[in-house]
């Protein structure tokens, strides 16, 4: 999964089917990226994701029908890695220049 990260556009995911990989796809400079409600900047090489907003989002707009628990499963395996914030509520996703 891809959050996709303009300057332009408010931020949105893309490639949903694939859960085995998430990060963010920034188009233009990092600093003029809108970011919204669904993410927040981490550092300069990270944004945390609203894990609550990214699941709510994929259900309604994923192909698959079991979009919800492939991305659970991708939560958990995030949790057993330490990206996720002390609450629980965002999960780190490194940023990655457009290309």
């Amino acid at each position: 999964m891809i959050v996709v990260l303009d300057p332009h556009l408010p931020p949105r995911l893309a490639d949903l089917e694939r859960l085995d990989r998430l990060h963010a796809e920034v188009h233009g400079p990092f600093d003029a990226v809108r970011l919204g409600d669904l993410c927040e900047r981490a550092d300069d090489e990270h944004v945390w994701l609203h894990v609550g907003r990214a699941r709510t989002i994929g259900v309604a707009t994923a192909a698959d029908p079991a979009f919800g628990d492939g991305f659970d499963a991708m939560i958990g395996y995030a949790a057993s890695k330490g990206w996720l914030n002390d609450a629980g509520t965002h999960v780190r996703a490194h940023v990655e220049a457009a290309v």
